[in-house]
């Protein structure tokens, strides 16, 4: 097993919060093939789990990174996002302004969150953001891209979230949502490098 191969194992194994190594390389298995791998992570203090989401591009992290550095392109790069603006970027601090377009007869969801953008070319890409106003309760998580394999040209994606809408809306459809937007996310991220 290439240092590459070893690295992106050891992060599987720390991001699925398991010990057993046969399953982070059964998951590397599933991943190089392709699949869409969901979980969700008990949130202490929340009756909601924290949704986390990995896959595989067939690009390198630095074609990908782009997208998710820019927030006030999300409108036209992301899901869902009805408006967005970045508001201000000092160093590798970001806050943006997102307006989230919600299905009928729901209201749309505004958040501005404060990032932390962290860049170790050739290993790790990093935007972890936290929620600072909203129309949510809590909305914080992370995109992490890392090489998958040696020549850096296949990449990570991994997209962990919490956000809990203040809304009126019951338990079980937000939940709903949630389990249905993440794999909807990471797909059209993915969709974005496919090649053609």
């Amino acid at each position: 097993m290439t240092l590459t191969s070893q690295a992106t194992t050891l992060l599987l194994l720390c991001t699925l919060s398991t010990t057993a190594w046969a399953v982070a390389e059964k998951t590397r298995a599933r991943l190089d093939k392709g699949d869409l791998i969901t979980t969700s992570k008990k949130v202490k203090g929340s009756e909601f789990p924290q949704s986390v989401g990995m896959m595989v591009i067939d690009a390198p992290a630095r074609a990908i990174w782009p997208v998710l550095d820019r927030c006030g392109d999300y409108k036209r790069t992301m899901q869902r996002v009805k408006r967005s603006k970045e508001i201000w970027r000092k160093g590798n601090k970001v806050r943006c302004e997102v307006l989230i377009d919600m299905p009928a007869p729901l209201d749309d969801l505004r958040t501005v969150t404060d990032a932390v953008h962290t860049v170790i070319p050739g290993k790790k890409w990093v935007r972890a953001w936290n929620m600072i106003e909203g129309d949510f309760k809590t909305n914080n998580g992370s995109w992490t891209l890392v090489p998958f394999n040696d020549t850096g040209s296949r990449t990570l994606v991994i997209y962990k979230v919490h956000a809990v809408p203040k809304t009126a809306v019951p338990d079980m459809i937000i939940r709903l949502a949630q389990k249905k937007a993440l794999p909807k996310a990471l797909e059209h991220l993915r969709s974005r490098f496919k090649k053609q």
